[in-house]
């Protein structure tokens, strides 16, 4: 058998240790923007309302955010190999519990178990491939591998619009299935034939305290968002989630400062470079969750473009695919004293981007939005492939995997808040023109209160149950005021997105650095 040590035997076979983690990545990947094309289809036949749709977004970005960081640190105790195959054995548990979902407990359970996989898969086949790669080929390996992520997230709206309207929305997750088989089997046969590292590295241990204070950080924050619109910013549950989030933050901050083997090291915000690569990671995961949920859920709602999931993929190839092609080109062609530069253009593109879209209504052509996607998908393929390496190029060798792992935390967490708050600006938009619209309303309503809330926060049965008890012409009203509604909504997180991608560009310009910190 060869050995994982034997150079003359790693020459080429090292290759299968980065198929079977990239074919794992591009399950993962592919399943993320898959599932942004199947939710309203979801939606519909499961009867949710918009904050439970939401949440189907954040519990899978919340559970992926509060332990990717620590999932490095579980690789270095158990080994690599182990935690990409746990990985796989979470995020296919998670895509069988959705398949047979019935309602929006399974539902959201199931997305739960896939952020446990998904942070698993995407810590451990970077590292996997980084010690089982000899070190003049690493790059290739990391470039293959970053290449599959990106074929992934692109390809992911396409496959799933044709799955949905093909088939079902359930197949998306019975294909993961299939594509999670072959890297677990490719990772079981690399780990026999001993391409797979076994020397595993002592002395470490898992901060779950932190783990825990971030999970309940995260979540109390986002729960805290959805409760406002519903009950009120200063209902009892808005304000003692809010209370919540300081007492968890402020715990983790100092359970961070305090541990011998910390989640996240603070220290590493000391680098100017490293601190505006993390920030920036968090906004561009904010104003990700800006195309791949809103944008494609106005492309598909009623209210919206109305089209199917399949023709929804296909409207966002301008986007999926920009974003791919300027991911592969841009580490071939930008100078790493560029980065910087490069880095505050990526910022200034999703700016324009999302600026362009705030004017974007029902009425709109599809004819005169395509092009304007394009903007968001040079400044997402520039900003998943350059603030990375701003961030680690500013750490020492030794802290690359830590370093990594907070990164793309900040990643994960944008996407979770980014969900939210784009949520909460869609919700109190609508609220503010259907309830003066309710109130106005010239027939004697039973309950306007009632109304105003399912109207808001309802799902679909709820709203056409509410407007059939209406008398036609107020029910015709209402039908206006909520496709203005939705309209307002829409270019109001468009702005959110621009104000976003703004605070992107000043970080960006005034923090990074040409040159690399001294470690």
């Amino acid at each position: 058998m060869t050995s994982a040590t034997d150079p003359a035997g790693r020459k080429h076979s090292f290759w299968l240790v980065v198929v079977a983690g990239c074919v794992g990545a591009f399950a993962v990947a592919y399943n993320t923007t898959a599932v942004m094309t199947a939710l309203p289809a979801m939606k519909s036949e499961l009867d949710l309302d918009l904050d439970t749709l939401q949440w189907v977004i954040n519990i899978y970005m919340l559970f992926g955010a509060a332990t990717l960081a620590a999932m490095g640190h579980l690789g270095d105790t158990f080994g690599m190999a182990r935690i990409f195959l746990c990985g796989i054995a979470f995020f296919a548990l998670g895509s069988i519990t959705i398949a047979v979902a019935d309602g929006a407990i399974l539902l959201l359970m199931g997305r739960a178990f896939q952020g446990l996989g998904i942070a698993a898969v995407m810590a451990a086949s970077v590292a996997l491939i980084s010690r089982s790669t000899p070190a003049d080929q690493r790059a290739s390996a990391h470039g293959v591998w970053a290449a599959a992520v990106a074929l992934g997230f692109a390809l992911g709206p396409l496959i799933g619009g044709a799955l949905t309207d093909g088939i079902s929305w359930r197949a998306i997750f019975v294909l993961d299935l299939a594509i999670l088989g072959t890297a677990a089997l490719l990772c079981l046969w690399v780990m026999r034939a001993g391409l797979t590292p076994a020397v595993l590295e002592g002395g470490k241990r898992t901060d779950f305290a932190g783990i825990a204070l971030l999970f309940v950080t995260l979540a109390a924050f986002l729960y805290a968002l959805t409760c406002g619109p519903l009950y009120g910013w200063t209902s009892l549950q808005a304000l003692g989630l809010f209370a919540l989030t300081l007492l968890a933050g402020a715990g983790f901050a100092a359970r961070e400062f305090y541990s011998a083997d910390p989640l996240v090291r603070f220290d590493f915000f000391r680098y100017r470079n490293y601190s505006a690569a993390a920030a920036g990671m968090f906004l561009s995961g904010f104003t990700q969750i800006g195309i791949l949920f809103f944008v494609n859920y106005y492309i598909q709602a009623p209210e919206g473009l109305g089209f199917s999931a399949l023709q929804a993929g296909l409207a966002l190839l301008p986007f999926t695919a920009v974003m791919f092609v300027v991911s592969l080109v841009a580490p071939h062609t930008i100078s790493p004293k560029r980065y910087g530069i490069w880095a505050t253009v990526s910022m200034v593109a999703l700016a324009i981007g999302f600026w362009l879209m705030h004017g974007v209504d029902h009425q709109t052509p599809f004819e005169d939005i395509w092009w304007r996607l394009t903007f968001i998908g040079v400044g997402v393929g520039l900003t998943m492939t350059l603030l990375p390496r701003i961030g680690l190029d500013a750490l020492p060798d030794t802290n690359a995997g830590q370093g990594s792992g907070v990164v793309n935390t900040c990643l994960y967490s944008g996407l979770a808040v980014g969900t939210a708050l784009g949520a909460v600006v869609a919700l109190q938009t609508k609220r503010r023109i259907i309830d003066p619209f309710i109130d106005g309303v010239g027939s004697a309503l039973p309950d306007a209160h009632a109304l105003k809330v399912t109207l808001v926060h309802g799902s679909e049965s709820q709203v056409t149950k509410a407007l059939a008890q209406l008398p036609a012409g107020d029910a015709a009203k209402v039908q206006s005021a909520l496709l203005q509604a939705f309209d307002a909504g829409f270019s109001g997180v468009m702005i959110l997105m621009t104000a976003a991608a703004l605070i992107g560009v000043v970080l960006c310009a005034v923090l990074i650095r040409s040159r690399k910190t001294p470690a």
